[in-house]
């Protein structure tokens, strides 16, 4: 059986076009949730459809961005609703799907996907992340849930701030930069206001995601629209995990992207910005390696902008040893046992840089003890050199700072993720970051093995059910001596899913974690040295410079 074309009307909007699978759940396509005028001003919210519809049947434009050096998943076809491509001014749409027998007055829970890649990759057009697989886990346990995917601007055109840009959005809302924290709360307020017409509750909304869209979820459970927000589900990050700029620092590489196009760093600020705006998205794009350091994986942070999260500051990696939400919201927080794979390729220092930079950026005792603790020194072979590298970044960017959030919100639902990936590629045999999200989503079962889907499944039921606003498993367990103590579900390198105590894991060195607490400032430097250059990265002395960039090719 194919698909058969569906439609529901949404007062204010008009008749919504998609498809009804054969399984009974209907899906939409390509939705617009928002717009915006010109490259880089903030986005507004979609009030209207031309002509009072929308054919939601075919994906919509995903947001610009370079080519992706590496990704270890095959993307499954999806004929009937076409290919995706990039386009900058008609990228900010949603994914729908709901589940079979859906009724407009259903009021099901909704879920809103954050799509991970440093904020530089990805999009919710990946097949991988069809919401069918989990619509229809959730009808099967009694949790008939809504799935939302969103797309929302990457890159320079989502993120970069300058004197320049702040002073053309004064009048288009205000802040610099940050434009795709704007995208999504636009989409959560699309959502908010419209999908009780689909048969949501506007009233019982889980946001989630993985990497910069567990970033994403953090910051806007910092906002103050987080009232909005009943729930949110951090896969593998908190804010900083892709470094936090300040409006200086973006400024700086704003000046260096004029510099890659050829553009005169002279001229008044409204004349730089007109010119950059003049440059082809797909010039800017092939740009990104560059001008972000030749970089494997280049990425984008939130700036500090002073106007994203209101009164709130956009936190630090130190922040989260004693940092609570001032949101009275549900919180899961996950991790991998090996988050700092990501970034294999920048582990390009020598034994004797590394050293240096550790006791450069801790105090002497500590800087001491990292040393010890990560077996690191000047004569160690290259494969300890990738592994120390790995286990400080998984540690002090990711684990850690997971640690002290759920150990400040001790009603927090905590897991690990520990199975190890089967595929045959650089990160095979490593239970990685964005792992977890792949099996949940269920995409890949075509490919994996029946133990395997299994896992993914138990995955994607406690998520269900914790966004069902049900306990998916406790949050404390009782000890061998009676004594309750805080629980972690464990996704096990033998594909269980497991309630442990969180005293008794032995998974992730908490003991370790509490150590380097206080010092997670020098490591939050150490780190993003290692996987970016940080202080080369924004500094205008160095990197790309109008002669260096006279002979780039442009796409």
């Amino acid at each position: 059986m194919e698909p058969v074309p569906t439609a529901v009307e949404i007062p204010g909007l008009g008749a919504l076009q998609g498809w009804q699978n054969p399984d009974g759940t209907k899906q939409f396509f390509g939705v617009p949730y928002a717009r915006f005028s010109e490259r880089f001003r903030p986005s507004k919210e979609v009030t209207s459809w031309h002509g009072g519809s929308y054919d939601a049947r075919k994906l919509g434009q995903c947001a610009p961005q370079p080519q992706r050096p590496f990704y270890p998943f095959p993307m499954p076809e999806r004929p009937h609703i076409g290919e995706s491509h990039q386009g900058e001014f008609d990228c900010l749409n949603l994914q729908i799907t709901l589940p079979a027998g859906t009724k407009p007055d259903d009021k099901l829970p909704v879920m809103i996907w954050f799509h991970g890649g440093g904020f530089v990759f990805g999009t919710a057009n990946y097949s991988v992340l069809d919401g069918c697989g989990l619509a229809n886990i959730s009808s099967e346990i009694e949790c008939p849930t809504i799935f939302v995917t969103v797309n929302y601007r990457l890159g320079f055109f989502g993120f970069l701030a300058s004197d320049d840009i702040k002073e053309d959005s004064g009048t288009y809302g205000g802040g610099n930069g940050n434009q795709a924290i704007g995208d999504q709360h636009n989409a959560i307020k699309w959502v908010v206001k419209n999908i009780g017409a689909l048969g949501g509750n506007p009233e019982d909304i889980t946001l989630f995601g993985q990497s910069a869209g567990a970033i994403s979820v953090d910051m806007h459970l910092r906002a103050p629209y987080r009232h909005l927000i009943k729930r949110g589900i951090l896969m593998s990050g908190v804010v900083p995990i892709c470094g936090t700029y300040t409006e200086a620092e973006y400024h700086t590489l704003y000046l260096k992207l004029l510099r890659a196009c050829g553009i005169d760093v002279n001229l008044p600020g409204p004349e730089r910005l007109a010119a950059l705006r003049a440059v082809p998205y797909e010039k800017l794009c092939t740009l990104t390696f560059e001008v972000m350091n030749n970089l494997n994986l280049p990425q984008f942070g939130p700036c500090s902008d002073g106007q994203v999260l209101g009164e709130a500051q956009v936190p630090h990696l130190a922040d989260y040893v004693n940092d609570k939400l001032d949101w009275d919201g549900q919180l899961m927080i996950t991790d991998c046992e090996k988050e700092g794979i990501i970034y294999d390729h920048e582990f390009t220092m020598t034994p004797k840089e590394l050293v240096s930079w550790i006791q450069e950026y801790l105090p002497g005792e500590i800087a001491s003890e990292t040393l010890d603790h990560y077996r690191i020194s000047s004569g160690m072979s290259e494969k300890e050199l990738y592994h120390a590298c790995e286990a400080i970044v998984t540690d002090s960017v990711f684990c850690g700072p997971a640690y002290f959030m759920a150990k400040n919100h001790t009603d927090a639902l905590v897991a690990h993720w520990d199975y190890r990936s089967p595929f045959d590629n650089a990160w095979g045999g490593y239970a990685h970051h964005s792992l977890d999200y792949l099996f949940s989503w269920q995409g890949l079962n075509g490919i994996l093995k029946p133990h395997e889907i299994a896992l993914g499944r138990a995955t994607a039921e406690d998520y269900i059910r914790f966004a069902s606003g049900k306990e998916p498993y406790p949050v404390t367990t009782v000890d061998g001596n009676g004594r309750s103590q805080r629980a972690c579900r464990v996704y096990t390198a033998e594909a269980k899913a497991e309630v442990r105590g969180w005293n008794e894991y032995k998974g992730r060195p908490l003991g370790w974690f509490e150590r380097i607490g206080p010092y997670l400032g020098g490591f939050d430097k150490l780190s993003f040295e290692i996987t970016m250059r940080r202080g080369k990265l924004v500094s205008l002395e160095d990197g790309v410079s109008a002669k260096e960039t006279s002979q780039v090719t442009f796409l």
